[in-house]
């Protein structure tokens, strides 16, 4: 009986761990203990627990998991996230881009990022840019 309270306890605890990470593998572990909670509550011996934990955590995280993390993650979030998926997006210019002295930022999406003038010329401050290309963590942009 002191098994079946064990496997109840973890799978509690790792369910309340996936809170926390929202990725879907300790709630995996925490159901699959839950699971193997209920042979254990009705006397089975710990290898019939054992295997009952491996197939049911093997089962959730090969089918449910993939389905649960495209439900929380959404759609949008396998696809790339690089620099590259900037090219050609839109922004404002928040601090003057000079090419000379190094400095320069503009806002795309509601993050700030490095920038530099494509042709070189001074971008004030309020301008409308585009993004024409990414080097390391610096855009390259030109006035819309």
């Amino acid at each position: 009986m002191l098994s079946a309270y064990m496997w109840l306890g973890v799978g509690i605890f790792c369910l309340i761990i996936e809170i926390f990470t929202a990725d879907f593998l300790f709630a995996t572990i925490g159901i699959a203990c839950l699971i193997a909670s209920v042979p254990a509550f009705m006397g089975a011996g710990f290898t019939v627990q054992a295997v009952i934990f491996a197939i049911s955590g093997t089962v959730i995280f090969a089918t449910v998991r993939p389905v649960v993390k495209k439900l929380i993650q959404g759609k949008n979030h396998a696809k790339e996230r690089g620099l590259n998926t900037l090219v050609n997006k839109n922004g404002v210019v928040i601090e003057d881009i000079v090419n000379a002295e190094d400095r320069g930022q503009v806002k795309i999406d509601g993050d700030i990022w490095r920038a530099c003038s494509e042709t070189g010329e001074i971008i004030e401050k309020g301008a409308h840019v585009v993004v024409k290309r990414s080097e390391s963590i610096i855009l390259f942009v030109e006035r819309r």
